[in-house]
This record gives structure tokens, C-alpha cells and sequence, in this order.
């Protein structure tokens, strides 16, 4: 299959998917709602989802929600089948909407991944008491990093599932937002990291006597950002700022299906009319794009012909070079060449 064949079948797989999703819900509401569970000998609903349908803890905990979500608010199901809500924002939705709001609050949670549903929940609902502390815990090593890690509920028996919620782990950086304007961080640093803190509020306290650690680590990146900024200056700082505030900080390629590619990760700004070829750095010139991820290889650079496919150009050394229409860059892995479009790159 070409990339257009392959680009149908998993949009009907992932509308089947949807599809499914939402008549499980409404099955499972229906069941619910009849406790027919009882006649099997389970307590409670997620006790039968966990145990007899063999879901997982969270699996079953979020599809209790999401079924006892679309049998109280019927509006719900439609959403969840076309995939404008998926079934962890279904949950966060159960916590803010109720029957009064329910006409104006749906649809503010249409398109939103689950941390962005857990910061309008924290908007829509703020904790009464922030906690405003910083908590420094010496976590013993007791396994390989890459081991795998188990995930509990905390809060949570089998015959009480509604007590409590589902707690995550992993070796990411965890962001609960609390208020409006607060969120809490949950983040793994070395001492050497505790340490430097230390020091820069030390350093700090002849301008800050009473600075916090959240004001002198927002110093600190403010800091590195301007340091950033100042890299390949061949684009002026200020045509760069205006850049990504009109394209909203947002990759601008064009997309074969319509619209552009969105992304917000690994940015740089592009010139539309080549640089080595005269085209100004200024604001109707420049756009902003992203690049692919590390170990894409040459194929992600590679012209084909179904289409352009979206790249950015890497010089060997791992720096970043502007390449002319028609040169080719070396594909490490295989030892080929492929074709580039871009003309030029800077980090954005």
C-alpha cells in the first residue's frame, strides 16, 4: 500500500475503534444502571470489569466513569463516537459537569488531551489549600532504570471503586495542576541538581531575601531561553518572535489532507523563498516548522511518489546546515543519499 492507502485504512480502523468505544459505554451503562451485575456475584461494577472481563485496573476505572458519563448525559455519546472526547477526558469531565452546565461545559472539553482537560478542570474547580512547600526524598536505586514499572490505584478496594483515583508512576516529569494559576511538579532530579538549587537561592538572597524555588528556577530558564535566543542570529530575534506569535507557536507545514502539521516540539524557523537564494529573513519570508525525531533515517527525507514528505535537514556532525534544492544528505544508518527540499533551517 502507498502512504495515501495506508492513511485510509487506519482512519476507518481508528473510526471502528471509536465506534466500538462508545456502544461499549452504552452497554456497559445499561448493565450498570440494572445491576445485573449482582446476579453474577460481584459487589460492584468495576469489580466485574476488572475481574470477569479481565480489563485492567485503570481500564476498568475509566469505562465505569465514561458508562456512567453518556447514561447520565446522553449528549456524550457523539462526541465519544467521532472522537472529539476520549475516555480519559471523559473522566476528568465527570468531576465539573453537572446538569446546569452541561450545555456550555461539553464542548470546552472537545480535542483536549487529559492534561489539558486536568488543568480546565483545575480552572474550572481550584483546590481550596495549595500546597506551596518543597518535599526533597531520597529515593534508594532498588532495580535497573529501564525495569518495568507496576502500577497501582491508590485509595482503592475491590469492593469500594469509587474511593480514591487512579495513581500514575513513570520516569516522566508528572504536572498535577491545583488552580488557575498553580501547578504542582513531580520531577526525579540528582543531588547534584538539589545542590545547585541550594546554591542559586543562596546566591539570590542580597535581591531576593525570601525568594522561592519556584522564583529563582524561573530566573534560571528565563536565563537559558535568552541564551538560546541569541543562537544562529541570522535571523533577527525580533522577525523570530513575531514569527511564532503568528503561527502560534505551531509547525506551519501543509499537510496533503488539508491544514498544517501543528506540532510544538523541536521548532525552527524556515525561510519560504531560500536564503542562498536571496529570500529575506522577514516576517512574510519566514515560517515556523518542525523537524522529525532522532533515527527517522533518510526515509523521512526522502521525496516520494505519493508526495513531499515533511523534513528538516542535519548536517553529519550533528549540527544543523543549509542545504540547496536537489543536494542530498548522507543516511548514516544505510550509507545512502536523499534528496532535500529545505533550503535553510534555524532553531526557532
Amino acid at each position: 500500500m502507498n502512504a495515501r492507502e495506508w492513511s485510509l485504512r487506519i482512519a476507518e480502523l481508528a473510526r471502528r475503534e471509536q465506534a466500538a468505544l462508545a456502544d461499549l459505554l452504552l452497554a456497559v451503562g445499561e448493565f450498570d444502571g440494572q445491576e445485573v451485575y449482582r446476579q453474577l456475584g460481584f459487589s460492584s461494577l468495576f469489580d466485574f470489569l476488572h475481574r470477569e472481563v479481565g480489563l485492567s485496573r485503570g481500564s476498568a476505572y475509566y469505562r465505569q466513569v465514561g458508562a456512567r458519563m453518556v447514561r447520565r448525559f446522553p449528549e456524550v455519546e457523539g462526541p465519544v463516537r467521532d472522537g472529539r472526547l476520549c475516555i480519559t477526558v471523559l473522566s476528568e469531565l465527570a468531576k465539573v459537569m453537572t446538569e446546569e452546565n452541561r450545555a456550555e461545559l461539553l464542548p470546552r472539553f472537545f480535542g483536549l488531551s487529559r492534561q489539558e482537560a486536568k488543568q480546565l478542570v483545575a480552572t474550572l474547580r481550584p483546590m481550596e489549600l495549595v500546597p506551596r512547600r518543597t518535599v526533597v526524598t531520597e529515593v534508594p536505586l532498588l532495580a535497573p532504570l529501564e525495569a518495568p514499572v507496576i502500577v497501582q490505584p491508590v485509595g482503592r478496594s475491590r469492593t469500594h471503586p469509587d474511593r480514591g483515583m487512579p495513581a500514575t508512576m513513570g520516569a516522566r516529569t508528572l504536572v498535577e495542576p491545583m488552580t488557575a494559576t498553580a501547578v504542582r511538579m513531580h520531577i526525579t532530579v540528582s543531588p547534584e541538581v538539589v545542590a545547585l538549587l541550594k546554591k542559586a537561592k543562596a546566591g539570590e538572597s542580597h535581591v531576593q531575601p525570601n525568594a522561592t524555588d519556584d522564583q529563582v528556577l524561573k530566573a534560571a530558564l528565563e536565563l537559558f531561553i535568552e541564551k538560546q535566543e541569541k543562537r544562529k542570529a541570522s535571523v533577527p530575534a525580533k522577525v523570530k518572535r513575531e514569527v511564532r506569535a503568528r503561527d502560534g507557536g505551531k509547525c506551519q507545514w501543509k499537510l496533503d489532507s488539508g491544514g498544517v502539521c501543528g506540532s510544538e516540539v523541536r521548532l525552527e524557523i524556515d525561510h519560504v523563498h531560500p536564503r542562498g537564494k536571496g529570500g529575506p529573513s522577514t516576517l512574510e519570508n519566514c515560517r515556523v516548522l518542525c523537524r522529525p525525531q532522532p533515527g527517522g533515517g533518510a526515509e523521512s527525507l526522502r521525496e516520494r511518489g505519493d508526495g513531499p514528505i515533511h523534513h528538516w535537514c542535519t548536517s553529519g556532525k550533528g549540527g544543523r546546515r543549509a542545504l540547496r534544492p536537489g543536494s542530498s544528505t548522507q543516511d548514516l544508518s544505510r550509507g545512502t543519499a536523499a534528496p532535500i527540499r529545505s533550503s535553510s533551517c534555524h532553531r526557532a
